[in-house]
């Protein structure tokens, strides 16, 4: 899958500024689906932290979905995580180039992923332990986690953990958090044949654009929650630079 980099920048050049909103249209008011932006991790101690809300605690069954490109693949670089310690509710990361989903026992996806291309990952599990992961679009394995889907207290953490070294090394867009198990054809209708769109119809409990509605306070960037809650994330270690524009297409 290709990678596209659009012209709109982060205030160079007349490109377009960030917006306060986390509408899908960047802008509300029904404006159409844009994808204009992504988050750049750089693999070392960049995260997103999104605090603990009772509406992520997904323990009925979840769905985890995001785009994702691969800079490395050395460790286990975290997509998901809302765990710290032995508090662990549901983690979506990368192992021995396969995708794992850990509930408290370990499931991995089949097929080998490679750097340098975007990926549209997804993976569900229901509130019995039974593990479907997809990869762009299509299902790709699973199994069978432990019996069920424990709760956390513990900020959701995407890219990276606060209190581990499991960091992303590339790009994340358009991550999203569902407390019901979607179906294939859902999964499907997200991939929308490699090109993001607007997952509203679907109900995320959760839903980071990672740049697209977010705003720069000279320290972080604040990313909004595009679903009906106010989940917002704030990233930890990022330049103003972290968000690009390199989306899948």
């Amino acid at each position: 899958m290709g990678v596209s980099t659009i012209s709109l920048g982060l205030g160079l050049g007349g490109g377009k500024s960030a917006t306060s909103s986390g509408s899908p249209g960047g802008g509300g008011g029904g404006t159409p689906f844009e994808n204009d932006f992504s988050l750049s991790f750089d693999g070392s101690d960049d995260y997103l932290s999104i605090p603990h809300d009772t509406s992520l605690n997904l323990n009925t069954g979840l769905t985890l979905s995001a785009w994702v490109y691969w800079n490395g693949l050395s460790g286990y670089p975290i997509i998901f995580s809302k765990r710290s310690g032995a508090e662990q509710a549901y983690q979506l990361y990368q192992n021995a180039n396969k995708l794992y989903f850990n509930n408290g026992t370990a499931v991995s996806s089949n097929t080998t992923i490679s750097t340098g291309q975007w990926y549209h990952v997804a993976v569900t599990c229901t509130s019995g332990g039974t593990v479907i992961f997809y990869l762009n679009g299509s299902a790709d394995g699973g199994g069978s986690a432990a019996g069920s889907i424990p709760t956390s207290t513990h900020a959701l953490e995407i890219g990276g953990m606060s209190w581990v070294a499991n960091r992303h090394d590339g790009l994340i867009d358009e991550a999203s958090v569902f407390n019901s198990v979607l179906s294939a054809s859902n999964i499907t209708s997200i991939y929308n044949s490699g090109m993001p769109n607007d997952i509203s119809s679907l109900s995320p409990v959760g839903w980071w654009r990672m740049g697209d509605g977010g705003t720069w306070d000279g320290t972080n960037w604040t990313i909004p929650d595009a679903s009906t809650n106010s989940n917002t994330g704030t990233t930890a270690n990022m330049a103003e630079a972290s968000r690009v524009t390199t989306v899948p297409s």
